[in-house]
């Protein structure tokens, strides 16, 4: 056996780690409403606070603080975007006053940062991403769906070509471990699953066309933002975020893609939806 053990030496716990994700977000998200809004902003708090200790390397007592508070309103956000939508606002209406919150939320997460726009941006993705998660999972579930499926399969695709096929590395600088061939198995991917969902509109080929950019741009965006995260351990001088989930380390590394496929995927539809309500 090789001395740094075999390729997926780390797949069981990954597997065992992710059926427990799934059975509790699934949950969740079938019951859906105030008990959703609640799971959603503990995962965004456990997410804000390693962001907080571990990338941007706040004292524990500040960390706290400040993951209490804007977890807080992250939550009230979500609960508020619930409650203040109805269907005579339209499909696609999103809650002014749960934006105002949610942008609150944002605030503090960035304000605490002093140097880095990286980790002001990265930092601020968390409650929107979480937010717009909720926004669409209220409005398109679908969509919802289909973006967890893009980012799901990009990661997955991107794990097994990355270490089957290795070859060139896609940003060294900032993520040794992408490759080429793992980042460009996850735009196919995306791909495939626009190609398939196209077959059941009732025009296919312009369907299959915006799906297939708008996914793409989802998975690439997914991707990002793992890139991102890895650049901002890489200066925390850490590995993982935490190690609250064995095979993935912590829940930013587990969830920095669908940060960054959420926020592109949710602002294209909050867009889209004040172009069809006005």
């Amino acid at each position: 056996m090789a001395k740094g053990g075999p390729k997926f030496a780390d797949l069981l716990p990954r597997i065992v780690s992710a059926v427990v994700l799934l059975t509790v977000a699934g949950l969740g998200l079938w019951l859906g409403g105030v008990v959703l809004a609640i799971l959603l902003s503990i995962f965004g708090a456990v997410m804000m606070w390693e962001y907080f200790r571990l990338i941007i390397r706040l004292k524990q007592p500040v960390a706290m603080g400040c993951t209490v508070l804007s977890s807080s309103l992250l939550a009230l956000s979500l609960i508020l975007e619930h409650r203040l939508v109805t269907d005579n606002d339209g499909v696609l209406a999103v809650s002014p006053m749960a934006v105002a919150v949610m942008a609150f939320a944002m605030i503090v997460t960035a304000i605490p940062v002093r140097k880095s726009r990286l980790e002001s941006i990265f930092g601020a993705m968390i409650p929107l991403a979480t937010f717009l998660f909720f926004y669409l999972h209220q409005s398109v579930p679908l969509v919802m769906w289909v973006v967890v499926a893009v980012v799901i399969s990009t990661d997955v695709s991107g794990y097994f070509f990355g270490k089957l096929i290795g070859g060139p590395k896609f940003w060294p600088s900032l993520s040794p471990n992408k490759t080429w061939s793992g980042t460009a198995s996850g735009w196919v991917m995306a791909a495939l699953i626009a190609v398939g969902l196209s077959l059941y509109a009732s025009d296919p080929v312009p369907t299959m066309i915006v799906g297939v950019v708008f996914l793409v741009a989802v998975a690439f965006a997914a991707q990002m933002a793992d890139i991102a995260e890895s650049a901002l351990k890489r200066r925390a001088g850490v590995k993982d975020s935490s190690n609250l989930l064995p095979g993935h380390g912590g829940a930013l590394d587990r969830f920095d893609g669908m940060l960054g496929a959420f926020t592109i995927a949710g602002l294209a539809f909050v867009f889209a939806g004040y172009a069809v309500i006005s």
